[in-house]
């Protein structure tokens, strides 16, 4: 892949600027100098209008318009995630390099047809999964690429991430099977599975329940669990929700030569004297066991502000100067792989292997669609974005 070099850096055109999209125009213009914001585009005339003139630049009302106007190197994609897979392969076909807000798309199949339509046109598809950019899960990637873990015994990953039903009834599309595709495992848990799948790896096959509680009147799942069979022999469990307080998430890889733990926003990282699979087959010492010593490194904190900009930066020099790529989406596709193994074994309430069975899936969602019906809108439609994040 050649280089980009302009002057002014990389010209970005943003596409889908509601309360995500803005916010992503404004971490540009604030934080990522190798970036410049070139046009915004917007299916609402007003909206788009309303941003282009906010940042003094080209507003559109289509991908197709811009694409044609020329005025960008990349684009930036946060359109609703079931638009995300024509927009994406307009813009690659055009030319321009894309970064996409997660999730990819809402089925692995359509995640599969970006990366094909990335790699026919010779261009970078980066994904927006911020949290590889939190100095805790930098020192959790370091720690597990430098063979700290030796081979996984164990996985567990517990992600709740708590929503209001006027959440849900803020927009007549969210929380359902046409509008989203799914639930907590397709819109809050992507960026920790995403996180709990670089770190541990795909497993090689999933026993999944997924639920709608009594807090939530809507027709996804708030709530999931899979059992989770690795191809080693190592077992996992993973649950998510969004009835529960983010104050318990927690990420756990037991390996047979150290273990990391991620609790409470802290990491903990240990290793073994010995690795236990040597500390098993020797002989003489029935109570053998190896002692452990914490190496956990010192992290800074970064605010959760940051993070989308350290990502974009890291996409421009990437383009730029030839930086590796570390918001790739081939290894980003991972969660949206998990997520929908863990939906299709429960709804056939059985066992899925891995790689997911695309045709299974995608028939699974479009007999959803068929019955889903949009939401009943309460109050005010939800136009700022999570607070935490911006």
């Amino acid at each position: 892949m050649e280089t980009i070099r302009h002057g002014t850096g990389l010209r970005v055109a943003v596409i889908g600027v509601g309360a995500m999209g803005r916010a992503h125009c404004q971490t540009m213009r604030e934080q990522v100098g190798e970036m410049e914001l070139a046009a915004v585009v917007d299916a609402h005339a007003a909206t788009a209008d309303e941003t282009g003139r906010q940042f003094g630049v080209p507003a559109f009302t289509s991908a197709e318009a811009m694409l044609a106007a020329g005025v960008a190197d990349a684009s930036l994609i946060a359109t609703p995630h079931p638009l995300h897979l024509p927009v994406v392969e307009a813009c690659l076909e055009a030319g321009l390099h894309v970064l996409c807000e997660k999730p990819m798309a809402e089925t692995v199949s359509s995640a599969d047809r970006m990366l094909a339509a990335a790699r026919r046109a010779g261009r970078t598809l980066g994904i927006m999964f911020q949290r590889r950019f939190e100095p805790v899960f930098e020192a959790a990637l370091d720690f597990v690429a430098a063979g700290r873990l030796g081979e996984t015994v164990r996985t567990l990953l517990v992600l709740p991430d708590f929503r209001t039903q006027c959440y849900y009834d803020a927009n007549v599309w969210r929380a359902t099977w046409r509008g989203e595709g799914g639930g907590v495992l397709i819109n809050q848990a992507p960026h920790l599975i995403d996180l709990f799948t670089l770190l541990g790896g795909l497993p090689q096959s999933v026993i999944g329940h997924t639920t709608t509680s009594p807090l939530h009147d809507i027709e996804v799942e708030d709530q999931a669990e899979a059992l989770l069979r690795y191809a080693n022999g190592a077992v996992g469990y993973l649950y998510a929700s969004t009835i529960e307080s983010k104050h318990h998430e927690m990420l756990e890889i037991i390996g047979t030569r150290g273990s990391l733990t991620y609790r409470h926003g802290r990491l903990e990282c240990v290793v073994y004297d010995e690795d236990l699979r040597a500390s098993s087959a020797a002989d003489g010492d029935v109570w053998r066991r190896p002692a452990i010593h914490d190496v956990t490194p010192a992290c800074e904190a970064i605010p959760n502000n940051r993070l989308q900009g350290r990502l974009m930066t890291n996409f421009a020099r990437h383009l730029l100067f030839g930086e590796p790529l570390r918001c790739d989406a081939e290894s980003a596709r991972m969660p949206l792989e998990l997520a929908n193994a863990i939906t299709l074994s429960s709804h056939l309430n059985a066992p899925v292997q891995l790689p997911v069975d695309r045709a299974a899936y995608d028939a699974l969602l479009a007999a959803r669609r068929q019955t889903s019906r949009p939401r009943k809108q309460v109050g005010t439609v939800l136009r700022v974005p999570d607070p935490r994040l911006v």
